[in-house]
């Protein structure tokens, strides 16, 4: 970084205050739930930014006095914004530890806490994400030993912007919810249609097993498939509300 003027609070730093490096970043939340198989789903709960650190030296013959400034911002845990070159930050100083070597020479360093988080998600859309995440591995699990296909629904839930209302990653969302729906749909017809069927026409008598087998493997199909429907029929509903 270059030594161009960094502020935190109404406090410019100068000359030999001015850090020569700012250490910043975080990491990006993420709730994993893992399911019978490997299957995995991904709970999103937003960035969570690490503390901002840097340090520098205050010198001369206010040097005392600008220490004690910064560090009383410290001592009243106010919220302030930190800001150099283009990034802007409200702040808490965390920690303030300085080295007095003498009036005109005391190094320091700071930790800043990040008080807002852009891009955090709000309250009401980790609430969204948990009801969504819980339905998707419900309907999963409902699909297990089924030839029904989530894969692709997943895959569109699992985008950054699935839950945020008027983004394509929502519409493409919706899109895999219709696609799903649309396929589970012929499986139910296709099962219904094979249950309806009056059960051994034009079968043998020694046959009898075998289609009795058949009929259980399709009431047990399409009460899957009616299973999965009714959780990814609910997906749909909250993304669209």
């Amino acid at each position: 970084m270059q030594r161009s003027p960094i502020q935190i609070g109404t406090i410019n730093l100068q000359n030999f205050e001015v850090p020569p490096s700012v250490r910043f970043g975080g990491r990006y939340r993420i709730m994993t739930h893992t399911l019978s198989g490997g299957t995995r789903i991904l709970e999103r709960l937003g960035p969570d930014d690490g503390d901002i650190e840097f340090r520098g030296t205050f010198s001369g013959p206010q040097a005392e006095a600008r220490m004690r400034a910064i560090n009383n911002l410290r001592l009243t845990g106010e919220v302030v914004w930190l800001t150099w070159e283009s990034f802007r930050y409200p702040v808490v100083i965390k920690s303030f530890m300085a080295d007095y070597h003498s009036p005109w020479w005391i190094s320091y360093q700071i930790g800043c806490l990040v008080a807002h988080q852009d891009g955090a998600a709000s309250p009401q859309s980790l609430a969204l994400s948990a009801l969504v995440s819980a339905d998707l591995a419900e309907a999963v699990v409902a699909a297990t030993g089924t030839s029904i296909q989530l894969a692709p629904l997943q895959a569109a839930l699992s985008t950054a912007n699935a839950l945020t209302a008027g983004t394509s990653d929502q519409t493409l969302a919706i899109a895999a919810v219709a696609s799903s729906r649309a396929a589970i749909g012929q499986q139910i017809a296709v099962q219904t249609t094979a249950l309806a069927t009056p059960f051994g026409t034009g079968a043998a008598v020694s046959g009898y097993g075998s289609a009795l087998r058949s009929t259980v493997a399709c009431a047990g199909a399409l009460a899957a498939a009616v299973n999965t429907n009714s959780y990814v029929g609910r997906i749909g509903s909250r993304l669209s509300a």
